[in-house]
């Protein structure tokens, strides 16, 4: 039961460099130009430097694309607008730049064959190194750690004791037990025990074609002051990407938009120097078990995938840096036979929790809600809403009870405390009936 995030690892592995020539950023002239014309036609009119902003390149690069584009009549020069600039600015970074007739026309049949027009794109070969040294952290996962890293969860030693092995080993690993007790919770916080934070890419450039890499929804930015490196990457907290019984085949292969000319990374992908969680492992409608597993599991094996990037007719490899989660509340012999389960190395249970951590989390739930805890309150509520009905504890049920008073006494206009009236009317509607949860 989680009630409080914990800080980021202090520091980076290392800052991408920046690119100190138009060759060292991997990207063709030619595309560059189109990606600044297609800028223009979004935005109208920009400022030099905001060009260079919004593509991730250092001014310099883009002032010579910006020459060449208003050489051959797709933009003209508005004069200077821009009274303040940076100290290692030029004056041309304040010219305004607007897109000509000719400019819009030759946008829009750029656009016809690909809309992307965000930061400019990483080559491959340059994730492909990035990735594999970012994986490679040497970060020691002990008791001492693994304490640290999940002290704002309660959870038995023993689960500890068996998740340490695996986060160490960086193998797959089975979270197993019934449901509300947090296993969600766990991979969330393994994912900081992968180590410090990472540069994840914007986008990536193969051969010609464009893949969005930088996910809002997984990749959380740490923004601080960083000195100058190359603005293409992102610095990121390590990802926990998860995906449930929503998951699809196509979701672990690159996904192509028609409409918009280029490719999204698959989950995977996103994962890597972080952490995959498959939740609900055996309840994924359109892939069994057994196909899922060996689609992730030999990438994982090997340390390799590979995307295909079906407009270029080719195949390519990528580092596979992810820890595999898978999640259920299902028995693992149920979902597989012996040998499957062999791959997956590490199978961690995670049960109920006892009573003594269970009234632990009624007190850190109540403190995190600035709400009083009554040890006779949920003494009684043990006794007659659990013991009584033979009903499991589970590590999600003080949370979502306490939710329920609180939002019950909002609606009866009064400050919410811990009572036994309001925990009765509260199991009344959380519970289906005397012996069946929701």
């Amino acid at each position: 039961m989680a009630v409080q995030a914990l800080p980021v690892a202090p520091a980076p592995i290392a800052l991408p460099p920046m690119p100190r020539s138009a060759e060292e950023t991997g990207l063709p002239f030619s595309f560059v130009c189109d990606l600044v014309l297609k800028v223009l036609y979004f935005n109208g009119s920009m400022l030099g430097g905001d060009v260079a902003r919004h593509v991730c390149l250092p001014f310099p690069f883009v002032e010579t694309t910006l020459k060449f584009l208003a050489d051959e009549g797709y933009c003209a020069s508005a004069g200077v607008r821009a009274a303040v600039l940076a100290e290692d600015e030029s004056i041309n970074a304040g010219m305004q730049f607007t897109i000509t007739t000719n400019g819009r026309q030759r946008a829009r049949e750029l656009l016809e064959i690909n809309q992307y027009a965000g930061p400019a794109p990483v080559p491959i070969a340059d994730y492909n190194a990035m990735a594999a040294r970012q994986a490679d952290v040497g970060i020691a996962v002990n008791r001492a750690r693994l304490h640290e890293v999940f002290s704002h969860l309660v959870l038995n030693q023993r689960v500890l004791d068996h998740l340490g092995p695996a986060l160490s080993a960086r193998h797959a690993c089975f979270l197993y037990g019934p449901s509300g007790n947090g296993k969600t919770s766990i991979a969330d916080a393994s994912a900081r025990v992968m180590g410090p934070p990472v540069f994840i890419p914007r986008a990536l450039y193969v051969h010609g074609e464009v893949i969005r890499f930088y996910d809002p929804i997984y990749h959380t930015p740490i923004d601080r002051p960083l000195p100058p490196h190359d603005t293409r990457w992102q610095l990121a907290e390590r990802p926990a990407v998860k995906a449930g019984g929503e998951l699809t085949p196509r979701m672990l292969e690159l996904g192509f938009d028609a409409a918009l000319g280029f490719y999204e990374a698959s989950l995977q992908l996103k994962a890597n120097g972080g952490l995959l969680l498959v939740d609900d492992f055996g309840r994924q409608q359109k892939m069994s078990p057994r196909d899922l597993l060996n689609r992730l599991i030999v990438p994982l094996e090997n340390g390799v995938d590979y995307v295909n990037i079906a407009r270029a007719g080719t195949s390519v490899a990528v580092p596979f840096t992810c820890l595999l989660m898978l999640s259920t509340n299902l028995e693992p012999h149920n979902l597989m036979d012996e040998a499957f389960l062999r791959r997956v190395r590490y199978k961690v249970h995670v049960p109920d929790p006892t009573a003594e951590e269970f009234i632990e989390i009624w007190r850190r739930v109540c403190a995190a809600q600035e709400i009083p805890y009554r040890e006779a309150v949920i003494a009684d509520l043990m006794r007659r809403h659990y013991i009584e009905k033979d009903r499991d504890f589970h590590g999600s049920h003080p949370r979502d009870l306490l939710e329920h008073v609180v939002h019950l006494c909002r609606y009866l206009g009064r400050e919410p405390e811990l009572t036994t009236k309001l925990l009765d009317e509260a199991c009344e509607t959380y519970f289906v009936d005397d012996s069946v949860e929701d």
